[in-house]
């Protein structure tokens, strides 16, 4: 759907454009300092069969689907002592059994990585474009799934330093950069930047005092809507309960438009080889596509256990429960999600997945859910 909407409306393409320049120069000077490093190229292709009974969760009109996914990726790493970046690119093809449901679609994107480390010092810079289909994209961007069927454009630039200070003190400097851009009227265009500063004390071997100090900015493309800024402090503890195995917990309050919320996020990860296993819990506040800043009370875990040297198998869950801030009447929206999923690698570098989703999404007063069951199959190389 084309906008035309201009009379309140302001152009971002410049904006993307000179966010392109700033992430193709970065790719350019990382690759210029690393031209004795060692390179290695890769490819791949993946096909996803999947058939969805429910596709927008909807409670009064459900609608099934079968989508056949088509994705071919290329990437290009180069490393040097100390420093690697990592060049990527990919496009996805799918294609519907219902165009009424959903539209075939094209999705593509590029980005660059990078991770540089000194004496004192690890740097990290990213950046990137990818344009994805709204479904793909609105639960991330309004904690809904609303069942539109247009698409997203989002650029986006990272940077990160961490530093030690001495033995028992270490900063940390943040700063991410997003722009958004939807090809329908019922989301809004914004960009966000958030701009982090962390001060870390080593109390003992296992245990840091944790200080996070981060402020958003919200800027929409509406010209009737207000820009947002918000500010959050947030403290607890770090802890390491062995080698593999780290527990961060942090509390605190953000500022947004004369008010104070808290705010606290719980994070726990183990890796042992190739089995991994995460927690996190958290209330922030996030941008919306919905226009302004929505607030997000969420729980996510991932784990995936190693079960044989070709089999591989896995279980995530999320529940989250979220309301926009700028709507009078800040209506709350639930959603849980759980998806197990078992993998085999058939042959060197050919692995076939099985996976099984269940949604459930409530809306606003609605006391329905609507729940989707996914089923998919998919074959990588």
């Amino acid at each position: 759907m084309s906008r035309k909407i201009t009379n309140n409306k302001i152009a971002m393409k410049p904006a993307f454009q000179r966010l392109f320049l700033g992430v193709c120069s970065a790719a350019l000077f990382s690759a210029q300092i690393a031209t004795a490093a060692e390179t290695d190229a890769t490819f791949g292709l993946s096909a996803e069969g999947s058939y969805d009974d429910n596709r927008y969760l909807s409670n009064t009109n459900k609608q099934s689907v079968y989508i056949l996914n088509i994705r071919p990726t290329v990437g290009l790493t180069i490393e040097n002592e100390g420093s690697q970046t990592t060049f990527t690119a990919y496009g996805a093809y799918a294609l519907s059994s219902d165009q009424a449901v959903q539209k075939d679609r094209f999705n593509f994107g590029a980005g660059v990585s990078g991770v540089y480390e000194y004496e004192y010092s690890t740097l990290t810079l990213g950046g990137g474009f990818d344009r994805q289909s709204v479904f793909e994209t609105e639960f991330l961007d309004t904690g809904i799934y609303a069942g539109n069927n247009g698409w997203r454009d989002r650029g986006n630039a990272s940077f990160g330093l961490k530093t030690s200070l001495n033995e028992t003190w270490s900063l940390r400097l943040s700063d991410s950069f997003q722009i958004l851009d939807y090809s329908t009227i019922n989301y809004n265009n914004y960009w966000s930047n958030v701009v982090g500063l962390g001060v870390d004390v080593a109390l003992n071997e296992r245990t840091s005092l944790v200080q996070n100090f981060s402020y958003l900015r919200y800027e929409p493309d509406n010209i009737f809507m207000t820009s947002l800024n918000s500010y959050s402090y947030l403290a607890g503890l770090s802890y390491e309960l062995d080698e593999n195995t780290l527990v961060t917990v942090t509390g605190g309050a953000t500022y947004l438009s004369g008010d104070y919320r808290w705010s606290a996020i719980f994070e726990l990860s183990h890796q042992l080889e190739n089995n991994l296993f995460s927690v996190r819990g958290a209330r922030e506040l996030l941008p919306s596509g919905l226009g302004g800043v929505r607030q997000s009370d969420s729980v996510e875990f991932d784990s995936t256990y190693n079960y044989s040297e070709s089999v591989n198998m896995g279980i995530s869950a999320s529940w989250r429960r979220s309301k926009e801030l700028n709507n009078i009447t800040q209506l709350d929206n639930e959603f849980f999600g759980i998806s197990p999923w078992v993998s085999f690698e058939v042959m060197r570098d050919l692995n076939i997945r099985l996976r099984y989703q269940l949604r459930r999404q409530k809306i606003g007063l609605s006391n329905d859910w609507g729940i989707s069951n996914v089923f998919s199959i998919s074959i990588a190389y």
